[in-house]
């Protein structure tokens, strides 16, 4: 039994640094050959809505995703905080449900454990203001409009332009150690050591760590600086390269 995960790539635009990372990542021999393949969360840096923009721009990506699927492999799409509301357009991709995002934790039984598996932003619960802002996001205000009202033009507008102060914000206020600190904090007030394996992203940081003796949290780190990718093999853990 195997599971490949990888998350926050942020891939901004076609054929650029993290566009590769992720197709390295989509055609690594131990990916093809892993029974469940995971994307938790911000493989795109901005994609919201079912705009047909996106399977024109990323459509080698969606069709490495496809052929995984067709290969047997499971493939699991998590939602993050800059790739959301993507239902309806996963489902124009895929009409018959075969590859559908989760906004949502996810659980699973393999092989006898139990595997917690989303994008891993709700074990910031330390972050108020951050909690605050993706409770309005993931909000059915803000769905419906990203789903009928909001142009593709004005959303990568805006977009973008949220992206770059967010950014400008990191860099003068993100601490490593710290952040490690409050998201183990965070897992073990969230998940309180009930599953074998917690895995997730979001913090960038990439973690291994232990919760207590039967529960494990692991996290691969923002993908363009780690360049590796998570592998689960037999419920053992490792980070190949993905240079």
């Amino acid at each position: 039994m195997k599971i490949a995960a990888i998350s926050d790539v942020h891939v901004k635009k076609p054929f650029d640094d993290a566009d590769k990372l992720l197709c390295t990542f989509l055609n690594h021999s131990l990916v093809k050959s892993s029974d469940y393949v995971v994307l938790l969360g911000d493989i795109f840096d901005l994609m919201c809505g079912p705009h047909e923009e996106y399977l024109d721009e990323f459509a080698h990506i969606f069709n490495l995703l496809d052929q995984l699927h067709h290969q047997g492999r499971t493939v699991l799409f998590f939602e993050g905080n800059h790739d959301i509301h993507l239902k309806k357009l996963f489902s124009l991709r895929w009409p018959k449900g075969e590859i559908t995002p989760s906004l949502i934790p996810l659980i699973l039984d393999i092989n006898g454990k139990k595997y917690y598996l989303s994008h891993g932003d709700e074990h910031e619960v330390d972050n108020i203001q951050y909690q605050k802002y993706k409770n309005l996001i993931s909000s059915r205000p803000l769905s419906f409009i990203a789903n009928n009202i909001m142009p593709y033009w004005l959303l990568n507008y805006l977009g973008e332009r949220a992206s770059r102060m967010s950014r400008k914000r990191g860099s003068k206020e993100y601490k490593e150690d710290l952040v490690k600190e409050r998201f183990r904090r965070g897992v073990g007030q969230t998940t309180k050591g009930a599953y074998d394996f917690i895995l997730g992203g979001h913090s960038h940081v990439q973690d291994q760590f232990l919760i207590n003796e039967n529960s494990i949290y692991v996290n691969n780190g923002y993908a363009l600086k780690s360049k590796t990718f998570l592998l689960i093999d037999n419920h053992q853990i490792f980070f190949p390269s993905l240079t």
